[in-house]
């Protein structure tokens, strides 16, 4: 693998991370002492984290089929109007969706990492109801 792809990895991982640890905190897993509310609250911050990382995953898919693209074109013509030279990048809708064809984001480390998110709060959803 690639350097910058086990970076891709890591950093989502951390995201996810704080995103359950804040879910956690804000629950209050800190101050509980009952197994069954900290793997009730386990994976409910697990589940938050999976969800927010798989969503914006799947942002970036439908991002990358060019749902995106007429509102993206839309801003940069609202800025170039502000702008002392009034020359354009692109001179109509289709240039600059041409343009843009070969720029595709990678996705699957973050549809991975949610999905590993997601599993960990399955897991602790079957703990708390074993227990």
């Amino acid at each position: 693998m690639k350097r910058s792809t086990v970076l891709q990895y890591v950093i989502s991982a951390l995201v996810g991370v704080c995103i359950s640890v804040g879910v956690m905190s804000a629950r209050g897993i800190f101050s509980e002492d009952r197994p069954v509310q900290i793997m009730a609250m386990l994976s409910d911050g697990f589940f938050v984290a999976g969800i927010v990382l798989s969503c914006v995953g799947l942002i970036i898919f439908v991002g990358n089929g060019g749902v995106f693209d007429m509102l993206a074109y839309s801003m940069i013509l609202f800025f170039s109007l502000f702008r002392k030279n009034l020359e354009r990048k692109y001179k109509d809708f289709y240039e600059y969706r041409e343009a843009k064809k070969g720029t595709k984001r990678s996705l699957a480390f973050l549809l991975i990492v949610g999905l590993c998110y997601i599993a960990l709060a399955a897991l602790f959803l079957i703990l708390y109801y074993m227990i």
